[in-house]
């Protein structure tokens, strides 16, 4: 039995019937504030033929009037395939996250348990895991086909798998990332190449075909959609400009810094322990080591996790810190495959730190546990869904242009309401107006905002502060369904623990 609780296989089910019961009982992790912007697409061209996403329009024209493409294409082919099957609401989208969280989350423990020294537990590794909470953009999708061909990387370099079959497969499951999340797939891209490349220091023959190959065919594929289907680059420019993932030179902000320790503490780790850990094992390094996978794999990771991290600070986006949060665990197995052996002292310093991590990643799978079962009690799904139908009813099959957030938006859709706007996209962003939401409210003049919790007190509360500013052109009434006051509403917590509640705030706007 202890060594069943031991076992990295026992952790991930615990962590994946954790979030099952979530999703069952709470119907928790909450769609985020972005999830419909890829999903709308897929639901218009179900319901009408169209494949574009009306929501979007104020703010992508191509993308919400003409066609989608503001994203690669093929997590949306997986979304028409679930949605055909499984319809079009926000459970079914839920739903279908999950189980892409539970395949990337099997991948990883699966290449632990293949890779790494039988004579170590790695369940605490596993553990980590835990702080991959938001799920529902089509990088859930690109860690799949990134994870899939590290996975072929270290099964090649083992022998376990030959030349032909892992080139074909990783050039094949890259391609697909890339098509997935462009910066998803650069970033497994570089962690397959940079494992075979500490394999090839440490005096392995590797191949770099498949990454040849790769970067050849995405140029000519994205050459070809460029010259025969520039409508679809022109979209995907659109949104490219709009939230762009590279922008110029920073200086990180504390919020940014703290983002980086709360979701990538073990790389942050890393950076003094992997150099020690090596150290500690003397000249007998280069022998003891010579041919195993393992190492070149946690060396790999570690090297494009640290790459990674830079760039969020420094010209990225800080949320992409979040993208090394799978191979974080194969870094923590790593790390504790090396300190196997080691004084006592130093292997109890070094669980403590590695305990540390893992309840400063579980941060909000914890407050979803309990601050957002409160909160699910206060106002569930079935609840807060009744309450947004019902605000919704006047204007079906209509072209209202209620405001709404990205988790009501499913609800909208299938009850036809064609015209609702996307609360995140009222306006176009790259145009720097700190009155741009006031101005585009008036603008647009719509008889509601159905929003949660998060949305509301993170980006409306301002803006419908400084309406009823305003009584020559507005009434504006504010509901909240939320007894049990969310972490959102506390400007202190807001930023540790977010969307954690269903219950919708409706603002009624009577113009004048």
């Amino acid at each position: 039995m202890k060594e069943r609780l031991r076992s990295p296989w026992f952790a991930l089910g615990l962590i994946l019937s954790w979030r099952l019961a979530l999703l069952v009982f709470t119907a928790q992790p909450i769609p985020a504030n972005d999830s419909f912007l890829f999903d709308g697409g897929v639901i218009n061209w179900l319901r009408h033929g169209q494949y574009f996403n009306p929501s979007l329009v104020e703010a992508y024209p191509i993308s919400g009037h003409l066609v989608f493409s503001a994203y690669p294409p093929i997590y949306q082919g997986v979304l028409l395939v679930w949605m055909s099957a499984f319809g079009m609401g926000v459970l079914s989208a839920m739903l279908m996250h999950f189980l892409m969280f539970s395949a990337g989350a099997f991948l990883v423990v699966w290449i632990l348990q293949k890779t790494f020294p039988a004579n170590q537990s790695y369940a605490l590794a596993v553990l980590f895991l835990a702080g991959i909470t938001f799920n529902d953009r089509p990088e859930d999708l690109g860690h799949i086909f990134g994870l899939a061909a590290l996975f072929l990387t270290v099964r090649h370099l083992d022998g376990k798998i030959g030349t032909v079959a892992a080139e074909t497969g990783m050039t094949l499951l890259l391609l697909c990332a890339l098509y997935t999340s462009p910066v998803v797939g650069a970033f497994y891209f570089g962690c397959a190449f940079l494992t075979r490349a500490a394999a090839w220091f440490f005096g392995r023959r590797i191949s770099i075909a498949s990454f040849i190959a790769v970067a050849i065919l995405f140029a000519a594929i994205t050459s070809f959609i460029v010259k025969v289907h520039p409508l679809w680059w022109r979209g995907f420019l659109e949104n490219a400009h709009t939230t762009p993932a590279v922008g110029g030179l920073r200086e990180p902000s504390a919020a940014d810094l703290l983002k980086m320790i709360r979701a990538a503490p073990v790389f942050l780790l890393a950076i003094i322990a992997l150099p020690f850990l090596l150290a500690r094992r003397g000249k007998s390094f280069a022998v003891e080591y010579e041919n195993k996978v393992w190492l070149s794999l946690t060396i790999g990771v570690a090297a494009m996790g640290w790459m990674l991290l830079a760039a969020a600070m420094l010209f990225l986006s800080p949320n992409y810190v979040a993208y090394g949060l799978y191979v974080q665990v194969l870094l923590a197995a790593g790390l504790l495959a090396l300190a196997r052996g080691l004084e006592l002292k130093i292997r109890r310093w070094f669980s403590v730190a590695i305990v540390c991590s893992v309840a400063l990643v579980s941060v909000r799978l914890v407050g979803i546990s309990t601050w957002g079962v409160a909160c699910a009690c206060d106002v569930n799904y079935g609840r807060a869904d009744e309450i947004v139908r019902a605000e919704l009813q006047p204007f079906a099959n209509s072209g209202a242009r209620v405001v709404l957030s990205s988790a009501f938006l499913y609800r909208a859709a299938q009850m036809d309401v064609r015209d609702a706007v996307h609360s995140d996209w009222l306006r176009d962003k790259r145009v720097d107006d700190a009155d741009g939401d006031f101005k585009a409210l008036v603008r647009l003049r719509p008889p509601k905002l159905i929003l949660t919790q998060f949305d509301y007190y993170r980006a409306y509360k301002s803006v419908v502060e400084q309406l009823r500013q305003h009584p020559e052109l507005v009434t504006v009434s504010v509901r909240d369904a939320a007894k049990i006051r969310p972490p959102d509403a506390i400007p202190a917590l807001a930023r540790v623990l977010q969307h954690v509640s269903w219950a919708p705030v409706v603002v009624e706007f009577s113009w004048k």
